[in-house]
């Protein structure tokens, strides 16, 4: 019913570090809280709290900062929507709180998998094979669609050298100053060895092999 006044009671307090206090109401867990929000909001335990002032303490200070968390490690570095989940929730809030703050992120642009992803690429592009960047990047939690799409954009300018083949070189040169030194023995030895980082066979095989 539309204005409909719900009762509940705060059950419990866990007292962390730092005055931090984490708010269990009607035996669930609800929120963190500081021990100064504690007293502003007139909390104890075995008291009653209306569906009104709970809403008041979610939207004026657990929200707020939620947000203004978000925001502040998306300054110090960009990160991805799974990362940022995992820093929240490492923070104490709640999964609903963390679908909000998600929803605002992408809402004002703050966070664009896309945009991380693209900008990801291109910085490993000429020093790491395409698969263990595909696999970081999922580890990141980046949609396999997202990576694809990224990987025709990135890779496809015909006006310059093929990344990978640019990356498998680098890879080479910290092996060996010169091709000609190694032995057919110690080629291979390393051909294996780019294999295992993920490189195409084929290029590997056009760097140590084929050019002159």
């Amino acid at each position: 019913m539309k204005g409909m006044v719900i009762i509940m009671v705060v059950t419990r307090f866990e007292e962390l570090e730092q005055s931090k206090v984490k708010v269990y109401i009607d035996e669930e867990y609800a929120f963190l809280l500081y021990q100064k929000d504690i007293k502003q909001y007139k909390l104890e335990e075995g008291a009653v709290i209306t569906s009104e002032n709970y809403v008041k303490i979610i939207e004026d200070t657990v929200f707020r900062r939620a947000k203004q968390k978000a925001v502040a490690i998306l300054k110090f570095m960009n990160r991805t929507e799974q990362e940022l989940r995992k820093k929240l929730s490492e923070a104490e809030y709640t999964d609903s709180i963390i679908d909000r703050t998600i929803a605002y992120l992408y809402e004002y642009g703050y966070i664009d998998d896309e945009r991380y992803a693209a900008a990801f690429v291109r910085s490993k592009m000429n020093t790491k094979s395409k698969l263990v960047i595909k696999t970081l990047l999922i580890q990141k939690g980046i949609n396999k669609e997202i990576i694809n799409n990224i990987f025709m954009a990135e890779y496809s300018d015909d006006d310059k050298e093929d990344p990978e083949l640019l990356a498998i070189k680098r890879a080479i040169a910290k092996k060996t100053k010169s091709l000609e030194d190694l032995t057919p023995e110690k080629k291979q030895k390393l051909l294996a060895s780019l294999y295992r980082k993920g490189f195409d066979l084929s290029k590997i095989k056009q760097i140590l092999f084929e050019e002159r």
